[in-house]
């Protein structure tokens, strides 16, 4: 039964992956949509799928970094464009709620939950620029409180009530208000837009140091949505078999999505437990 589970997602990865490269392609040649954001965001798409397939490869693992890097110089720094996530769950937020205007930040969140369901969460992991300016700032977590599943469920809580704020704050504004306070705009455009940023960003770089990717930790409402998705029966995501509680998986998860010999939804599938080349885990 197991093999052929395996083996039915595997060929609906492929399937995807096709279908993912063909509308990137036509996308990148076609003179109507041939915008910078859309056309680096359909090489982001292409890129989860060729990640999500060579996933359980030892050698991908080796490009994590590099990706992340590319990802977070691009869409972070160099790119004109507003490319925050943020801005387009808030943008789908007000495509639901009538307005048509926001229809392609619509488009593009329902094709990463889409991706993470066939995949697994590797956007977080893998792809996202907020997530690669937490990581690469992140040095050591010295509090070793954050560890424990009591304090992660804490911390989804949070996360939840935050999302509901935010989702009733631009339901009433009819504006994507967070881009206006969010800290990460403000790091990438190397300015400071209002009062709030003095405290904002100094927050986030501070608290990245010491706790690995705090924002998606405690308030991302992405990395909600890819909780959530992962209660799907057929959602990709990582599991363990047979565990023999060794916890050499524990020592490399900087997430500590690992707790009871089971892997949390927490997880971000960065493949950081893989180093611990345990046989017990997989996709």
């Amino acid at each position: 039964m197991l093999d052929s589970r395996n083996n039915n997602s595997k060929i609906a990865q492929w399937i995807t992956t096709i279908i993912v490269c063909a509308i990137a392609i036509t996308v990148c040649l076609s003179d109507k949509y041939n915008t910078q954001p859309i056309i680096g965001l359909c090489i982001v798409f292409i890129l989860l799928c060729i990640i999500g397939l060579s996933y359980n490869s030892k050698t991908i693992q080796y490009f994590r970094p590099l990706i992340l890097l590319c990802s977070l110089a691009y869409f972070g720094f160099i790119s004109d464009n507003c490319n925050c996530i943020l801005f387009y769950f808030q943008g789908s937020i007000l495509f639901l709620s009538g307005n048509s205007f926001f229809w392609l930040s619509f488009v593009i969140i329902l094709s990463i939950l889409l991706l993470s369901v066939i995949f697994g969460p590797i956007w977080c992991g893998w792809l996202c620029w907020l997530g690669a300016l937490q990581e690469f700032i992140f040095k050591e977590n010295r509090w070793k409180l954050l560890k424990t599943e009591k304090i992660q469920k804490i911390l989804h809580y949070i996360q939840t009530a935050a999302l509901l704020s935010l989702v009733i704050w631009v339901i009433v504004s009819q504006y994507p208000v967070l881009c206006t306070y969010d800290p990460f705009i403000s790091i990438f455009r190397l300015r400071i837009f209002n009062w709030l940023g003095y405290i904002t960003i100094p927050l986030l770089l501070i608290s990245s140091l010491f706790i690995y990717r705090p924002f998606c930790r405690i308030l991302c409402p992405i990395g909600w949505l890819l909780y959530v998705i992962q209660y799907i029966p057929f959602a990709a995501k990582l599991t363990t078999t047979d565990c023999t509680n060794c916890r050499k998986c524990c020592h490399y998860c900087k997430l500590d999505a690992i707790h009871n010999k089971k892997i949390n939804k927490t997880c971000i599938m960065c493949g950081e437990c893989k180093k611990a080349n345990c046989s017990h885990i997989h996709l």
